[in-house]
């Protein structure tokens, strides 16, 4: 049986709201998402039959690793469906790269991948901005608000006959969450229609409904932090969305990265003591 930890009870940082009652009314996930939307990663693949389309199958972002190692990162499997394919390709901020000759380092067990960027891909992409999971708490504060970002299948196919289509990408606000010591897994409640519904939608957002979440796979899950210097908001990868778990208490799952695991794991150890 999965034991998860309430972050109300083991998170000591407060939500974004706390600081920003109107972040909601402002739209400001959305604002924030816009000055991130350069660091995603979409994985198309295309079928012998149908050369026309390309079908989105997951999602990515990059990020340093180590500081100083440009990666891309996503889950395991949608590195496994795009080897499958023959004619494969993935896109950084409006440019397309094909999905050959890259090292793929897996992590079966949490389902992610690591594939260090070519110089070729970084050349062609000197504008995009990076994630870090290292945060230095003197200058920034953080939050218990997360949001993932990525590409949902259904609204992002490319088309030959349409190349100056660009991509939509879909983002969720979470301000509170849970934890599987046992796995580091994070978890966030997910209920998006009903009466149980606990999803809203800011004023800017271009979509209002919620659309199936496949393609999100391998999305970045990411910590909203405060500068202490300034007010202003950034971003701070802490993991990856995995998946939906609707059948199994209606929970949207991610692996920890490890810097978050490690700090999540300390308070817990602290209680324990």
């Amino acid at each position: 049986m999965k034991v998860l930890e309430d972050s109300k009870l083991i998170y000591p940082h407060f939500s974004i709201i706390h600081y920003s009652p109107t972040w909601i009314d402002e739209s400001r996930t959305t604002e924030l998402a816009l000055e991130w939307q350069s660091s995603l990663v979409s994985f198309f693949i295309t079928q012998p039959h149908r050369k026309q389309e390309a079908f989105l199958i997951g999602s990515g972002f990059i990020y340093l690793l180590g500081d100083h190692i440009p990666c891309i990162v996503t889950a395991s499997h949608v590195i496994k469906e795009m080897q499958k394919s023959e004619l494969s390709f993935i896109s950084i901020d409006g440019n397309k790269f094909k999905f050959e000759h890259l090292e793929v380092f897996f992590n079966d067990e949490q389902d992610y991948a690591i594939i260090p960027m070519s110089e070729k891909i970084m050349k062609a992409i000197p504008n995009s901005v990076l994630f870090d999971t290292k945060v230095n708490n003197d200058f920034f504060e953080k939050t218990s608000s997360f949001v993932i970002m990525g590409y949902p299948s259904k609204v992002n196919k490319l088309h030959k006959m349409h190349p100056e289509k660009g991509l939509s990408p879909f983002n969720i606000n979470f301000h509170n969450f849970f934890y599987e010591r046992k796995t580091e897994d994070i978890y966030f409640h997910f209920i998006a229609g009903g009466k149980e519904k606990n999803i809203c939608f800011e004023d800017a957002s271009t979509n209002k409904t919620v659309t199936s979440l496949a393609g999100m796979s391998g999305s970045v899950i990411a910590q909203l932090i405060i500068n202490k210097l300034d007010g202003g908001v950034s971003l701070k990868a802490i993991g990856i969305f995995k998946e939906h778990r609707p059948k199994r208490g209606n929970f949207l799952v991610g692996s920890t990265l490890i810097d978050f695991a490690d700090n999540l794991n300390s308070y817990l150890n602290d209680d324990d003591a």
